[in-house]
């Protein structure tokens, strides 16, 4: 225990050193076009880099940061982070995909300061609207539905898209389904960590069948086999994402990445 207090102690002491000399980088994860199988956007996520060999996972500091009130901090250093990449790679005229961000619960505390924050931001890299889009886990919104919809009713507005993230993951139900805003759906990957079974599958059949009858995009994350991936396909899944296509990876590696996918197009 004394051990776990000192390494938390250490990770919390060194926050603020640490977004002032950019420890924290950013790594993405492409998202593949069902249809096309190329990229069509990534999943922006976030390591800390404590130095040439040691690289912390979110689990590792994610869930201090939360509980210290830091989270938010970190949450806008990594939307700028994407901005000002986003806007280095418009002004060379590369191409760009959506870029999705995590939004952490802490935001709900204060919503109107959340999206003038990300307002200001949008306006100061001019990144166009339809080039981002925000997760929202579905626990948040069954905790504060109606703040989420305030977030969510503000981003309309502006043309910005909000996606439920872990849809699946506990708390679903269908009374919940009839009435969301989210303009995507993001299948939480425990449906999809074992091999599918009959009922499993006919599960997210009729999962798929009711959210493209009320047309929301369908994004399956954690999709590390060709069987899952064939399935997801042929069931109408808009979106996959998982180590069966990347793995996350950092931004020179997405530009390579990138660049490649440009030049099989052409």
């Amino acid at each position: 225990m004394d051990e776990e207090e000192q390494r938390e102690g250490k990770i919390l002491n060194s926050f603020r050193k640490a977004i002032e000399q950019e420890e924290f980088q950013v790594y993405f994860q492409p998202k593949m076009d069902a249809k096309t199988l190329s990229i069509c956007g990534a999943e922006a996520l976030v390591r800390w880099k404590k130095d040439e060999e040691t690289v912390w996972t979110p689990n590792v500091f994610i869930p201090l940061l939360e509980k210290a009130g830091f989270i938010t901090e970190l949450d806008f250093y990594v939307y700028e982070k994407v901005f000002q990449w986003m806007k280095k790679r418009s002004d060379q005229g590369e191409k760009l995909v959506p870029i999705s961000m995590n939004v952490s619960r802490l935001h709900l505390k204060n919503p109107e300061k959340f999206t003038e924050k990300v307002f200001h931001l949008l306006m100061k890299y001019r990144i166009h609207t339809d080039d981002i889009i925000f997760e929202i886990t579905e626990s948040m919104y069954m905790e504060q539905p109606e703040v989420i919809n305030e977030i969510i009713g503000k981003f309309h507005e502006r043309g910005i898209r909000i996606s439920m993230d872990d849809f699946g993951s506990g708390y679903s139900s269908l009374n919940m389904l009839k009435d969301i805003l989210f303009d995507e759906v993001k299948i939480d990957r425990q449906f999809l960590e074992h091999e599918l079974s009959e009922r499993g599958k006919i599960v997210l059949q009729e999962l798929f069948h009711m959210l493209r009858r009320m047309q929301k995009s369908i994004v399956c994350e954690g999709v590390e086999t060709k069987e899952i991936s064939d399935f997801l396909v042929q069931e109408g899944c808009d979106e996959l994402q998982g180590f069966l296509y990347y793995q996350p990876m950092d931004e020179q590696a997405f530009q390579a990445v990138m660049a490649k996918e440009t030049k099989k197009q052409k």
